[in-house]
């Protein structure tokens, strides 16, 4: 009796699985594969998320930086042209335009900023979305995905000016929106933008 059990329990050890437990196993296995691949894209488009706002926010930072540096050489002066009795060779620092950003700096000390890189003008180009820097060899883009970019012109006083020869700082602001749309995104039609604003007084036109 006692071995015939012996060999009944064996039996039953050795069995095997039955189809419910295989299936049962395919469809845990399944469930674990396909969270898992989930989690995995869910990753993947959130870190795409990430870097096309972090290029957003470079691209921004970099245009408003570009345009800055720009501004503190408007009006430089050393031969002192603009401050002697002669007004023939006078010129402005930055010349009123709402349109674009016309900087001038007599760079290397000839008396007028005519040469190369002594007059720059920053435009936008709203067609490609790309900043544009023009120091007379043709407008190269300077920064892309940039959705606006505007000037506000004040006098020493801290007041809106039109008058190129009362300029002494720009306001200078820069809208700059991501490279590709988020479908999930409910705004801007799936774009996420950014805006960054600085204003700056140029060294050489004083105040």
């Amino acid at each position: 009796m006692m071995k015939r059990l012996g060999i009944a329990g064996e039996k039953r050890k050795n069995r095997g699985f039955t189809l419910v437990e295989v299936v049962l196993a395919l469809a845990l296995s399944s469930f674990t594969l396909g969270v898992i691949y989930h989690l995995y894209l869910y990753q993947v488009k959130n870190q795409a998320i990430r870097e096309n706002i972090l290029d957003m926010q470079q691209q921004a930072r970099a245009a408003l930086d570009l345009v800055s540096r720009e501004l503190q050489m408007a009006g430089l002066d050393p031969r002192g042209v603009n401050r002697d009795a002669l007004k023939g060779n006078d010129f402005f620092g930055i010349t009123f335009d709402l349109s674009e950003l016309a900087i001038h700096a007599d760079l290397n000390g000839n008396g007028v900023p005519t040469d190369s890189n002594e007059s720059i003008v920053i435009s936008h180009d709203s067609d490609t979305m790309t900043l544009r820097r023009n120091t007379g060899g043709g407008r190269q883009p300077v920064s892309e995905n940039i959705e606006t970019f505007s000037v506000k012109y004040f006098d020493r006083e801290g007041k809106i000016t039109t008058h190129s020869e009362n300029i002494r700082q720009v306001e200078v602001s820069i809208t700059a929106r991501t490279e590709k749309a988020d479908p999930q995104y409910p705004y801007n039609g799936g774009y996420r933008k950014i805006t960054l604003q600085s204003r700056v007084t140029p060294r050489n036109l004083g105040l």
